[in-house]
C-alpha cells in the first residue's frame, strides 16, 4: 500500500513516499511513487498513490503531454484531460462497486514556475477530477489521516526546505508505524527555487533513527530563559 506527500515551502517543493508496491501473487517489490518533469524553467513532481498498472497509465500519459510546446501554461487543463480519459476508459461506471473502488487512484501534483518570477502550485486529484490545494501539502493512501493530523499542527508554510524535509521524514515514520501496511523504503524527493532535483531513498532501519514527536514539540515547552 501506498503513503505519498508533496509540500510546498518557503524555497521549494518536498515531495515523500514509500517505495513497496504488492504484487498479483501477494509478493512486494521496489517501484518509484514519485516522478520528476521539467521544461524550460519549470519542474513538475507527481506523487502517485492507488492501483499501481492504473498510476503507470497516467503517469505516461503525463509525460507524453510534457512534450508538447506550451504545456505549463495549459497544464491544468491537460491533466484534467488525461484523468477523465483514463477514468472514463478504465473504471467506467459500468463495473461493479468493488471493481471501481479497486481501480482508484489519487495524484498528488506540484508545480515550480520559474518562466516570470517564481510560482508554486499544488494539486490533487479526486478520481477523475484535478483540483488546487488551499494548503502548502497534500497526502494520499493509506495513513493519510495520521500524515493530515500531525501536518496540520507541524508544517510551516515559512520553512525551508531542509526543514520540510526533516519534518515529513518523520510524518512518513509515524504514518508508516501506525497503519502496519506501508511498506519498503521512503523516498523523498526535493526542488529548490533555484533548480536542481535531489532525490534520496533511505533503506530499513533508518526510520527508527529520526526524532520522535518530543523531539518536535520541545519548542513549545522548553524555557527560554
Amino acid at each position: 500500500m501506498t503513503l505519498v506527500i508533496g509540500s510546498l515551502c518557503a524555497n521549494g517543493m518536498v515531495f515523500c513516499s514509500d517505495t513497496e508496491e504488492g504484487t498479483g501473487g501477494g509478493g512486494k517489490r521496489y517501484v518509484h511513487k514519485i516522478f520528476e518533469f521539467h521544461g524550460d524553467r519549470w519542474e513538475m513532481l507527481v506523487g502517485t498513490a492507488g492501483f499501481g498498472p492504473l498510476c503507470e497509465i497516467a503517469v505516461n500519459r503525463i509525460q507524453q503531454a510534457v512534450k508538447a510546446d506550451g504545456f505549463i501554461e495549459n497544464s491544468e487543463t491537460q491533466i484534467q484531460q488525461i484523468m477523465t480519459d483514463v477514468y472514463q476508459k478504465f473504471v467506467p461506471k459500468t463495473l461493479s462497486d468493488w471493481k471501481q473502488q479497486d481501480r482508484q487512484i489519487s495524484l498528488v501534483i506540484g508545480v515550480m514556475n520559474r518562466q516570470s518570477g517564481i510560482a508554486m502550485s499544488l494539486y490533487q486529484t479526486t478520481e477523475e477530477i484535478l483540483h488546487p490545494v488551499q494548503h502548502h501539502f497534500a497526502c494520499a493512501g493509506v495513513g493519510q489521516e495520521i500524515a493530515y493530523y500531525l501536518l496540520d499542527r507541524l508544517f510551516d508554510p515559512s520553512s525551508k526546505y531542509h526543514e520540510a524535509h526533516e519534518l515529513l521524514t518523520f510524518v512518513m515514520r509515524e504514518a508508516k508505524a501506525s497503519v502496519g501496511n506501508v511498506g519498503g523504503n521512503t523516498e523523498m524527493l526535493t526542488i529548490g527555487d533555484s533548480g536542481g532535483t535531489l532525490r534520496e531513498t533511505f533503506g530499513p532501519g533508518w526510520e527508527s533513527r529520526q526524532p520522535r514527536l518530543a523531539d518536535h514539540l520541545k519548542k513549545f515547552w522548553m524555557d527560554k530563559e
